[in-house]
């Protein structure tokens, strides 16, 4: 576990000086640094506090030092190239601000003169109120030193403590960090790196993922499926396939949609059990891509359930054999049914145009709305339109078909209500609400035909027609409102039944990417 333990941090600009300037291709003798003939004399040339400015100098102009160091050089020499405690030189200083007993002077001294960057500053300053509190730190001095010895394992407890306490070990860090000091008490061994570059690096070779997948589950670091996704990993590495050479899901996601990348992922996928033959050879015949090069199943969802899309649906389901010609030439059937049904539907609602001079009885029963005189339900409106029946007439529909609904003289006139007796009142969708509810459902059929399915385990499901079918085309396309269906029309324009589509098979996966990606993500615990 990486301790950001921050108290040597003074000389940044006089240190980079002595120890990047001559890491770089310089000529001997250097004439602006006093003929310096080596790099030895010239370190002693730079230690002495009124040779600095020289040193800054030659460093800027030759390009040795980054800006941001340079800058802090220059501070140090606006502050009279004399560190906390009248030290100078790199060597004087460090040992100076590494005694944890001059923590407040060599903060002080880096605040005052802008030697610190905002962040360091801050962690410095918690280091500082956590010792005030009592709280003892590791023993070791310096930044660089506390970071190696935390990332003992042996010291791992000692520095996780002080970490919280000083306050930056917290949140999701500190719950991971627990996690691993109760997995290495349990003997859990980790794996053998140090930090969070080094340990990235080794995880990710083929030959050490056994090891740290077993310590990151040991530690819980993984869900109970990432931990079963883990172990059909390990068999097809155990098998000799390896797996593509990414992290993540988003990365994965990335390498497997590339074309050149299709062959290696689908291969490990089936090595390891997340997709079978039947999958991987659509997945490959595709390219992992589906109708409109959409990828993924949001994607291709979003792009099938758009109507303008469908014909290019089906012809991508035809095209890749996932669709027989006559499951195909079942379902053109049903759209037909579909688009009759609806032609009936028209005449229907046409029956309920009011007559002249009268109000539309559809609108007027819309939800929210009143029938006669304001009434509301099947009772109120009932026993309303016995004591008004010359108000009623409004709803009622055209003359042919008046006389029907019109009461007999004795009748209680409930014939001519426009609810059906212990009934909710009807409501009628309009044309357009029709063709809403429609186009969706075969958009979502549609959708469905093209996109791969996944059961719980991580595999693609069979096609459909390999499985039990369910699912019937409905005949009426009508929304139901509230399981009340309308009033039943004359013989003479009832429809037909539309014919019943063709239950639609899933096809292969589109995307072997996908499921590659997600299990792919199974990383491992992160040392900070």
């Amino acid at each position: 576990m990486k301790i950001k333990y921050f108290i040597g941090f003074i000389v940044i600009g006089l240190a980079a000086i002595v120890s990047v300037a001559w890491a770089q291709d310089v000529q001997f003798p250097v004439k602006e640094l006093g003929d310096c003939q080596n790099q030895s004399a010239c370190k002693s040339y730079c230690d002495k506090p009124e040779n600095i400015e020289a040193c800054v100098s030659f460093a800027e102009k030759n390009g040795l030092m980054p800006k941001e160091e340079i800058e802090a050089a220059k501070k140090f020499i606006a502050a009279g190239s004399k560190g906390p405690g009248g030290c100078s030189g790199r060597d004087e200083c460090e040992n100076f601000c590494n005694d944890i007993t001059h923590i407040d002077e060599c903060i002080a001294f880096g605040e005052k003169n802008n030697l610190m960057p905002p962040e360091e500053l801050k962690e410095a300053k918690m280091v500082q109120a956590a010792i005030k509190r009592g709280a003892k730190p590791p023993a070791c001095n310096g930044k660089k030193a506390c970071d190696a010895y935390c990332e003992d394992s042996n010291h791992m407890e000692e520095c996780i403590a002080f970490g919280a306490e000083a306050g930056f070990i917290q949140g999701k860090e500190l719950e991971d960090a627990q996690k691993m000091l109760t997995a290495v008490r349990k003997g859990a061994k980790p794996p053998p790196c140090k930090g969070k570059e080094a340990c990235d690096v080794y995880c990710s070779s083929p030959d050490n993922i056994e090891v740290c997948m077993t310590f990151a589950k040991e530690a819980g670091f993984m869900t109970p499926e990432e931990a079963e996704n883990s172990e059909k990993m390990m068999t097809a590495i155990k098998k000799g396939v390896k797996p593509p050479p990414c992290k993540g899901k988003e990365a994965c996601d990335a390498y497997c949609s590339e074309d050149s990348h299709v062959e290696e992922c689908v291969n490990f996928s089936v090595a390891a059990g997340f997709m079978d033959e039947k999958d991987a050879e659509m997945a490959k015949k595709t390219k992992g891509k589906g109708p409109g090069d959409c990828k993924g199943r949001e994607e291709c969802e979003a792009f099938c359930k758009n109507p303008d899309n469908q014909e290019t649906c089906l012809n991508f389901a035809k095209e890749n054999g996932m669709m027989s010609e006559e499951d195909l030439k079942r379902m053109e059937e049903g759209r037909r049914g579909d688009r009759g049904d609806q032609g009936n539907r028209e005449d229907m609602n046409r029956e309920f145009q009011p007559g002249p001079g009268a109000e539309n009885p559809g609108s007027q029963m819309m939800p929210q709305q009143a029938g006669p005189g304001g009434c509301k339900g099947p009772e109120e409106c009932k026993s309303y339109c016995e004591s008004n029946p010359d108000q009623c007439k409004n709803f009622l529909p055209p003359q042919g078909n008046r006389e029907k609904m019109m009461p007999k003289e004795g009748e209680t006139g409930e014939e001519m209500m426009p609810f059906q007796k212990n009934q909710e009142r009807m409501m009628l969708p309009n044309e357009g609400e029709i063709k809403e509810e429609m186009m969706r459902r075969e958009g979502e059929i549609r959708a469905r035909m093209m996109l791969p399915q996944e059961n719980q385990e991580g595999m693609m499901q069979p096609p459909i027609d390999q499985q039990p079918q369910n699912f019937q085309q409905p005949t009426d396309m009508r929304p139901p409102i509230d399981n009340i269906s309308p009033p039943p029309l004359p013989p003479s324009e009832t429809p037909a039944p539309a014919p019943e589509t063709a239950p639609v098979p899933a096809p292969s996966s589109f995307t072997p990417g996908a499921p590659m990606a997600s299990l792919l993500n199974i990383f491992l615990f992160m040392l900070k």
